[in-house]
């Protein structure tokens, strides 16, 4: 057999890259052209990268911002409001005349807060009583001496009796709030016992005629002494004329059973308007 001659390999060096699949590397050993070296590199890379011809395969995406899982997020906090505090009863100077109505019942104006309400100038008398009622239940009698020994009760149906007589004015009658009565005793804050109120060591032991003090500086004659005087809230506030000096005042008071009557305790009227 005749022996072919050998023909002399020659060798051409290719660049691989790092982690190319081992067939390029045969490819490039047996001399395989670089076109389809790189043809065959694109092939492989494809299907494993899932990069699209002409990009970058080794370009790295900007890092996206992760999304709160919003079932665990957190709910951003609100601050609470604050509450409002509750506006204080500031007795201001009466703003108009004061006023008779037709029992002659003295009304002085007196404006707390926002709200103007008319307060009596004295303790409800017994005469006054008696011109709404017919009667008197008084244990100590005179018509210029305070209507005593009346509960709650008797005091609602004398209200319920002179709100419709003085249906044409306009004004609704009733009693004072515990807080609204001590604002309009209190006035600018003066007060002189003496001067000002008839209790146990000037008084004799026995019930005065109203208004024979010095009144407060709204005009209010025996806020403190003479007798207590009911509230709304079932409260008697001021003293009365048998009340020592410490009981007797323009913050001093007790709660009293709605039907409790005593020669002591009396009452005075407050007015206000309807409103709209």
């Amino acid at each position: 057999m005749k022996k072919l001659p050998r023909k002399k390999l020659s060798w051409r060096t290719v660049t691989v890259p790092i982690g190319q699949p081992p067939a390029s590397r045969r490819l490039a050993a047996a001399g395989a052209p670089a076109a389809l070296l790189a043809l065959f590199l694109s092939a492989m890379l494809l299907p494993a990268t899932g990069v699209a011809q002409g990009d970058n395969p080794f370009k790295k995406e900007p890092a996206r911002k992760k999304e709160p899982d919003r079932k665990t997020a957190t709910p951003r906090l609100q601050p609470a409001p604050r509450p409002t505090p509750k506006a204080e009863l500031q007795p201001t100077p009466p703003p108009t005349r004061s006023l008779v109505n037709l029992v002659g019942i003295e009304m002085v104006p007196i404006r707390l807060g926002r709200n103007l309400l008319y307060f009596g100038k004295y303790e409800v008398t017994q005469e006054q009583w008696r011109a709404v009622m017919g009667s008197n239940p008084s244990f100590y009698k005179g018509d210029d001496l305070p209507v005593n020994k009346v509960s709650l009760d008797d005091i609602a149906a004398f209200l319920r009796e002179l709100n419709q007589l003085e249906r044409a004015s306009r004004l609704i009658y009733r009693l004072p709030k515990s807080d609204e009565w001590e604002a309009a005793a209190l006035g600018d804050g003066l007060f002189n016992l003496d001067a000002q109120s008839w209790y146990i060591r000037n008084s004799g032991s026995r019930l005065q005629p109203v208004g024979r003090k010095q009144p407060n500086s709204f005009g209010l004659f025996d806020m403190s002494g003479n007798v207590w005087e009911w509230c709304a809230d079932g409260l008697v506030r001021g003293g009365a004329y048998d009340s020592p000096p410490e009981r007797c005042g323009p913050r001093s008071g007790y709660r009293e059973s709605p039907q409790g009557r005593d020669s002591n305790i009396g009452f005075r009227v407050v007015a206000s308007s309807p409103g709209p």
